[in-house]
């Protein structure tokens, strides 16, 4: 007799329980849903850079702030760049990464290139952007 009196207690109770979970969204009180609004979604875009940095033969001071300026060139445009595309195509815009490599390059070492003694700089700068 008890289990027949527990049992119809216990479904009652796990309904209550049921019903209490019930959850309603109502996004406005006159129920019509608002206009979808379309996502824009990020892009990445990467530029590339490459300037020469003049700088006398051997690893002295000069040669170590030719390498300065030469990487000092490259963030400099990397700022203008997000500035650029801010105006042209962009609502946000963030610089994601920065990669720069710098090799030393003698006299004559390379043919056609009479730039003399320094240091050639190659960036490779990776924007995340917003679109318009």
């Amino acid at each position: 007799m008890l289990r027949s009196f527990l049992l119809p207690a216990m479904v009652t109770a796990f309904a209550a329980t049921a019903d209490a979970q019930t959850i309603v969204i109502n996004p406005n009180k006159s129920g019509v849903l608002p206009p979808a609004t379309a996502s824009v979604e990020p892009v990445r875009i990467t530029v590339g850079v490459s300037t020469f940095a003049p700088a006398p033969s051997g690893d002295g001071e000069q040669a170590l702030k030719a390498q300065e300026d030469g990487r000092r060139m490259i963030y400099a445009i990397a700022g203008r760049e997000c500035a650029i595309m801010s105006e042209v195509l962009a609502s946000d815009c963030h610089i994601e990464s920065i990669n720069i490599n710098v090799q030393r390059v003698g006299a004559n070492r390379n043919f056609n290139e009479p730039k003399g003694e320094g240091f050639n700089i190659n960036g490779n700068i990776s924007y995340r952007i917003v679109p318009k």
